[in-house]
């Protein structure tokens, strides 16, 4: 994805829960949100996206069926000096219907061709932290009207200051009590409901390139940061039980690029990386020299069963 495609997304006007009303209030503006990606970023500088790239239930909480799962996310930048702000620049709040799925299962909606962006981070060097509101709830009573709970939830949103504030909790907390309100999620069972925080850290640039998650005992959450110039993405790739399939990526391998692979379904095993299975779908690697030429021509990876494959690189940030 290029910075043309995540402005788009960033400023799609058919958002979830977004209303004509809302969409001049919350400054929604396409070109204007392309432009200033495109002025803030440079070889070395570019804008990170932040997806879900899988879900996995171990618990919906549902005795005689399959659980129907909705969820929301909120996003919050924290600068330096520890103040918070929010934008479409930084992504809005978004979510999802529910989904049927039973326990011990992965949300097939999660698209791995085309993640669902959660947040964006903004080349700006101020930027500290990336703090998100991740919230999947099991939905017990009333069928859950997201549409409506994101538009409550932005409009509450519209009301907070764009800067200044002196944490997360002055911009999560309303918004996510809007929304809650809305949906009456108190009927419903919550899997998980917390904050998801990404440090941009001395060396590790927000983890970019890696695949991270977020964990409890009901569900577990499977999350990308991309750089929406570099990071290369390959798949998904079908596997059968015995299918071998080789991934290669396009660009050159170099010592300190960044590799990550992700698969869903059954288990798989990639020699020149290890297993993938329920319990660790993801596999990151920053390529030292060796690896980076023995990769070269790609990896193979083989299914033991049916299973869908993702892999990313990223490579390392050109000298100044």
């Amino acid at each position: 994805m290029g910075i043309s495609e995540l402005a788009a997304l960033l400023a799609d006007t058919n958002r979830v829960g977004l209303t004509p009303e809302l969409i001049e209030k919350l400054k929604v503006r396409p070109d204007a949100v392309r432009g200033q990606m495109l002025a803030m970023s440079d070889e070395t500088n570019s804008p990170l996206g932040i997806y879900i790239v899988g879900v996995y239930v171990i618990d919906d909480t549902d005795f005689w069926s399959d659980g129907e799962i909705y969820y929301w996310t909120i996003p919050v930048m924290v600068d330096k000096q520890g103040k918070c702000s929010w934008g479409v620049l930084t992504g809005l709040p978004t979510g999802a219907a529910p989904h049927s799925v039973g326990s011990h299962e992965w949300m097939t909606s999660i698209s791995l061709k085309d993640p669902p962006l959660i947040a964006a981070i903004p080349p700006d060097p101020e930027i500290d932290a990336c703090v998100i509101r991740v919230a999947f709830y099991d939905d017990d009573g009333a069928v859950a009207d997201v549409p409506k709970a994101m538009t409550a939830g932005m409009q509450t949103l519209s009301t907070c200051l764009t800067e200044g504030l002196s944490g997360p909790d002055q911009i999560i907390t309303p918004v996510r009590n809007a929304i809650f309100t809305s949906l009456r999620a108190e009927q419903d069972d919550i899997l998980i409901d917390q904050d998801l925080t990404i440090r941009r850290g001395e060396r590790m640039n927000f983890n970019v390139g890696l695949i991270g998650s977020l964990i409890n005992s009901m569900v577990r959450v499977f999350y990308i940061v991309r750089d929406e110039q570099r990071t290369e993405q390959v798949g998904p790739v079908n596997l059968r039980k015995g299918q071998i399939e080789r991934v290669r990526f396009q660009s050159k391998l170099e010592s300190g690029g960044r590799v990550s692979i992700f698969s869903r379904g059954s288990e798989c095993n990639a020699p020149a990386f290890g297993d993938l299975t329920t319990d660790t779908p993801f596999l990151n690697r920053v390529l030292d020299d060796r690896q980076a030429v023995t990769l070269a021509d790609g990896f193979d990876v083989k299914g033991h069963g049916p299973a869908k494959l993702v892999a990313y690189y990223t490579p390392p940030l050109p000298h100044k």
